[in-house]
């Protein structure tokens, strides 16, 4: 069964899955915007046939659902519960293989090395509390010549005014805490603009 939850961000919707995975633990949160974009990701494809579905971000185990301006809550919901219920009992997988990522280990970077004391604290203290609220986080890059931190912010996260403020507030106070070295915070942030007409 699939439980609907709200997120800070009004046009985006958490979708959990109580008895099952959408991409499995240890994986890359995956996002879509056409059903062109979508062609491995079968369940993504599904949700962005719906009308009024402008965005789908897939998770380990969940995924949120952005729609457009002008389309309510009220009508989408129990059409993209129906659909997520149908594609599930049919026993479909949500993307094929090969096509999802895994999360960089911190292994890949030097052991004890600034990316991967990043790595772990982002991993351990930032996605759980970023995911509760149907959106993710993903390290981009450090810059040490001037202590940036660049992170991409995914689903309900993408756009929301109170990301901006989780990132500056809650993660650069950790990162001050652990890893001072870090002296800013840049999302990244590769919304598109508001309902502009794309390829379906």
């Amino acid at each position: 069964s699939v439980a609907v939850e709200t997120t800070p961000n009004p046009k985006s919707m958490k979708f959990v899955l109580e008895d099952g995975e959408v991409l499995g633990a240890g994986t890359k949160t995956m996002v879509f915007r056409s059903v062109f974009e979508a062609q491995r990701a079968p369940l993504a494809k599904t949700l962005l046939e719906v009308e009024g579905v402008r965005e789908v971000m897939l998770a380990a185990q969940h995924l949120t659902v952005t729609k457009a301006t002008l389309t309510e809550w009220d009508e989408l919901e129990e059409l993209i519960e129906e659909e997520i219920r149908k594609f599930y009992e049919a026993g479909l997988t949500p993307v094929e293989e090969g096509a999802v990522d895994h999360i960089e280990d911190p292994q890949d970077f030097e052991a004890g090395s600034l990316e991967s004391r990043i790595l772990e604290l982002l991993e351990e203290r930032v996605k759980p509390f970023v995911q509760q609220d149907g959106g993710d986080i993903e390290f981009d890059r450090f810059d040490h010549s001037d202590g940036s931190l660049y992170l991409k912010l995914m689903g309900s996260c993408s756009g929301c005014a109170q990301s901006h403020a989780t990132l500056q507030e809650g993660v650069k106070n950790l990162m001050d805490y652990y890893i001072p070295e870090v002296k800013h915070i840049v999302g990244i942030n590769d919304e598109l603009e508001e309902d502009i007409p794309r390829p379906r």
